[in-house]
C-alpha cells in the first residue's frame, strides 16, 4: 500500500514539474527566489524602490513662453544612486495660471542616468483659453523602474558655440562626439541658458538617432524670437574711488547754488545709485589739497555714499586751486586698506573742470611752471596706480581744461571723457557704469540622456 502511495505521489509531482511548475524568475510577478519584491531586487537585475534613492528636483520647473500663446517647461532632475538607473520615470506635469488654476496637466516618461543630473524638456504646450501660465509642479510619485547598470559611462563629448543670432532668431551650434568603444542610439540633448544670476532663461531639444563609435555630428538649439537675458551680473565687483573737484571754479556758473558742482553731484551720486551689491565706492573732494580725511572710506553703504556726494561743498577759505596729484594719492591710499574687498577690480574716476596748479613748484617763478610740476607729480601718481592693476577714468568738464595731461592721467586715452557742459556728466557716468561691469554672459548647459533600443 505504501508502494501505490509513494508511486503516486511521484507520478502526480511529475505531471506538476512537467506541465505546472515554472522556476523562480524576475520576470513572474511573483516575489520568489532570492527577490526583496515581487520580481525586483536579489539577483533580480531591477531594484526595488526601497533599496534605492529618490530622485532630487534641483529646482521648481521653469515656464518660457516660446511664441505669443505657446509654452515650454525646463526641469533639472538629479539621480543620485552611483550604479543603478532609473529606466522608466513616470512623471506628472501640472502648470497653474493666476489663483492657483490648473490649466494643463502634462503626463510624461523617462529615464535618469546613474549618478546624473538631467534636463527634461517639455514643449508644445499651449494652454486654455490663452491663460498666462505661472508657475508649474513637477510629480515623481511611483511606479519607477530602477535597474542595475555597473557599466562605465558613455563617453559623450559635448562643444557649444554662445549664443548667436540674439536679435532675431536664437540659435547654438554644438557638436556631440562618441569617443567611447559602441555605438549608440536615440540620444537626447537639452540645452538651457542661463543668466548672470543662474536663473534658467531659455531651454530647447533636440535628438541623435544614432552615433557610431569614435563619430561627431553636429546638432543645433534654436528659438523663433529673440529673449530676455535675464539678469545681469559681473564677473567681478569693483572697489571704485569717486574724485570730486571742489576748488572756486566749481562755482563758476553760479553760486547758489554752486554751479557746474550741484550737476557734478548729483550726476556722481547717480553713479552710486548703479553700482551693484557687491560693489564698495569711497569719495574723495579735493581743492589745494584733498579732505584729510576723506570725505567717504569704501564703503558698501550706497545710501551713506549719496550722502557724503551730495555734503560736497566749495572751499571758502582763501583761493582754492587744484591738486590732483593728492587726490590720486589718497584714493590710492584708500585702495590698499583692508576696507578694499579682495578678488575685486580697483577703479579711480577723476572729475575736474580745470588744469592741474597745486601744489606749487619750488623753484618756479611763473604759473606756467607751477602747472607743469602740478602736472608732473600727478602723473608719476598715475603711473604707480596703474603699475599696481588699477584702472583710472578721468572727466574733463568745461572747456577750460587740460585734455592731453588728462588722457595721460587715464589708464587708456578711451578711459577720458570729455563733458562740454555739466549736463553731459550723467551720460557719462552711466558709461562708466557699463565699463567696469564686465557682464557675466549667458551660461550655457547641455544635458544628455541615451535612450537606447529600450525606452
Amino acid at each position: 500500500m505504501i508502494g501505490v502511495v509513494l508511486l503516486l505521489t511521484a507520478v502526480g509531482f511529475g505531471i506538476f514539474w512537467k506541465f505546472w511548475y515554472r522556476a523562480p524568475s524576475c520576470f513572474d510577478s511573483l516575489k520568489n527566489g532570492d527577490e526583496t519584491g515581487v520580481d525586483c531586487g536579489g539577483s533580480c537585475a531591477l531594484l526595488c524602490s526601497e533599496s534605492t534613492l529618490k530622485p532630487i528636483l534641483r529646482w521648481d520647473p521653469r515656464l518660457f513662453e516660446v511664441t505669443q500663446g505657446l509654452w515650454s517647461a525646463l526641469i533639472y532632475v538629479e539621480n543620485p544612486n552611483a550604479s543603478v538607473d532609473g529606466a522608466y520615470v513616470p512623471y506628472t506635469l501640472s502648470i497653474y495660471g493666476a489663483n492657483n488654476q490648473l490649466i494643463e496637466t502634462r503626463n510624461g516618461a523617462t529615464i535618469l542616468p546613474k549618478n546624473k543630473t538631467v534636463g527634461i524638456f517639455e514643449g508644445n504646450i499651449v494652454p486654455k483659453n490663452g491663460v498666462t501660465p505661472k508657475r508649474a509642479v513637477f510629480d515623481i510619485s511611483s511606479g519607477i523602474v530602477w535597474q542595475k547598470n555597473t557599466s562605465p559611462e558613455p563617453e559623450i563629448e559635448i562643444t557649444h558655440s554662445p549664443l548667436l543670432n540674439m536679435g532675431s532668431a536664437p540659435r547654438i551650434e554644438a557638436t556631440v562626439k562618441n569617443s567611447g568603444i559602441v555605438d549608440l542610439e536615440n540620444i537626447e540633448l537639452v540645452a538651457a541658458i542661463f543668466d548672470g544670476s543662474d536663473n534658467a532663461i531659455a531651454a530647447s531639444r533636440t535628438f541623435v538617432e544614432d552615433l557610431k563609435k569614435d563619430q561627431s555630428t553636429n546638432v543645433f538649439f534654436t528659438w523663433p524670437k529673440p529673449f530676455a537675458l535675464g539678469t545681469k551680473a559681473c564677473e567681478e565687483p569693483s572697489n571704485v574711488m569717486l574724485l570730486l573737484d571742489r576748488s572756486g571754479s566749481m562755482s563758476s556758473i553760479s553760486s547758489n547754488p554752486p554751479e557746474p558742482l550741484t550737476q557734478a553731484k548729483n550726476a556722481a551720486a547717480s553713479f552710486v545709485r548703479q553700482l551693484r551689491a557687491a560693489d564698495k565706492v569711497g569719495l574723495v573732494s579735493f581743492a589745494t589739497q584733498s579732505k584729510n580725511p576723506i570725505d567717504l572710506d569704501l564703503t558698501g553703504d550706497f545710501a551713506s555714499a549719496e550722502s557724503a556726494v551730495q555734503k560736497v561743498s566749495i572751499e571758502t577759505s582763501g583761493t582754492q586751486y587744484t591738486n590732483i596729484y593728492d587726490a590720486l594719492r589718497s584714493a590710492r591710499q584708500e585702495l590698499l586698506t583692508q576696507r578694499a574687498s579682495e578678488n575685486a577690480s580697483k577703479i579711480i574716476i577723476l572729475l575736474t573742470d580745470g588744469v592741474a596748479t597745486s601744489p606749487k613748484s619750488p623753484t618756479g617763478r611763473t604759473e606756467a611752471d607751477d602747472v607743469k610740476y602740478a602736472e608732473s607729480l600727478a602723473l608719476q601718481e598715475s603711473a604707480e596706480i596703474k603699475k599696481e592693476g588699477e584702472t583710472i577714468y578721468s572727466i574733463g568738464l568745461g572747456k577750460d581744461v587740460n585734455t592731453d595731461f588728462l588722457k595721460q592721467i587715464a589708464s587708456s586715452p578711451e578711459n577720458y571723457f570729455l563733458a562740454p557742459t555739466a549736463s553731459d556728466l550723467m551720460g557719462i557716468y552711466r558709461n562708466i557704469s557699463s565699463a567696469i561691469c564686465n557682464e557675466i554672459p549667458a551660461r550655457i548647459e547641455i544635458t544628455y540622456k541615451i535612450f537606447g533600443n529600450s525606452f
